[in-house]
């Protein structure tokens, strides 16, 4: 008696836990054809916000301040990649900088480049590129003439001179 009591209300409470899904997902399905989040999303995005776990979009006045571009001066693509390029490098973790401040100048770059949609960012970045390793080269050669002492007349050693 006790187990056919068990069985049926283990069906009556089955058939009430499918009904309510089928429901759920009915109501989520309408909600997502209008538009609508589900309450799980709101849930969600109410959670992260009281958490202060959301990223807010960085605004272009904060993007100029990063870069540090005078707001007063118009500035083009080309401004932006060249500050960008410099700030983002000398910011390598690498060689002591940091991954947050990067991050940081990368999105300042992202927010100031949407105003110019049609330049070609890989081709500038690859011309600082080679601006870059040119400049160190000639600050080597310019380095390696200062520290070493000017050659004179070529002077004898033991494997120069002749035996007779």
């Amino acid at each position: 008696m006790v187990k056919q009591f068990l069985v049926k209300i283990i069906i009556e409470v089955g058939a009430m836990v499918g009904k309510s899904v089928i429901k759920a997902y009915k109501n989520v399905a309408q909600n997502q054809k209008q538009g609508q989040p589900s309450p799980f999303t709101n849930f969600i995005n109410q959670s992260m916000q009281a958490a202060n776990l959301t990223h807010k979009p960085m605004t272009k006045p904060e993007a100029i301040k990063i870069l540090n571009i005078d707001p007063e001066k118009q500035f083009d693509a080309e401004t932006v990649l060249k500050v960008y390029w410099r700030q983002f490098h000398k910011n390598d973790p690498l060689k002591g900088g940091s991954f947050y401040v990067q991050s940081v100048i990368y999105n300042a770059k992202i927010e100031l480049m949407k105003d110019f949609p049609d330049v070609n960012e890989s081709e500038l970045l690859a011309k600082f590129q080679a601006e870059k390793v040119q400049q160190d080269a000639d600050d080597k050669a310019e380095k390696d003439g200062e520290g070493k002492p000017e050659k004179s007349e070529k002077t004898e050693t033991p494997n120069d001179t002749k035996t007779n």
